[in-house]
């Protein structure tokens, strides 16, 4: 079960990401540009939270320092949601993917904060 919620969790990060960038780009963008960053979301990405950072900062250079602001002023954040992909990866490419529920349940809760800090920081 820990195994499968590591993976629930990388996906919950990654289908936020897209989630929250096309809301905050409907009513801004061309029909033709949503277009094509929805292709764009299509390819899968590993979303840690530098790879958030440099998505964030293509399209609004305060997008990315709010939510980098956020991330650094929590330390646990950025190590969580990194060793949560890692142990997907290792999972995905038939490694050991040796995390009881316990830990699984700590990376949700701080993947859940990271979405929180990328809604705040998309506001404007």
């Amino acid at each position: 079960m820990a195994r499968f919620g590591v993976v629930l969790v990388c996906g919950y990060v990654e289908r936020c990401v897209e989630v929250i960038i096309l809301n905050r780009l409907t009513a801004r963008a061309q029909p033709r540009v949503l277009q094509f960053i929805k292709t764009y979301f299509k390819k899968g990405t590993n979303y840690d939270c530098e790879a958030i950072c440099q998505l964030l900062i293509r399209f609004d250079q305060g997008w990315s320092n709010a939510f980098r602001k956020t991330i650094e002023a929590n330390d646990g954040w950025e190590a969580s949601l990194a060793s949560a992909y890692a142990l997907r990866n290792s999972i995905a490419h038939g490694g050991d993917g040796n995390k009881g529920l316990p830990s699984v349940e700590a990376f949700y809760s701080d993947c859940k904060s990271i979405v929180t800090a990328l809604i705040e920081a998309t506001k404007n």
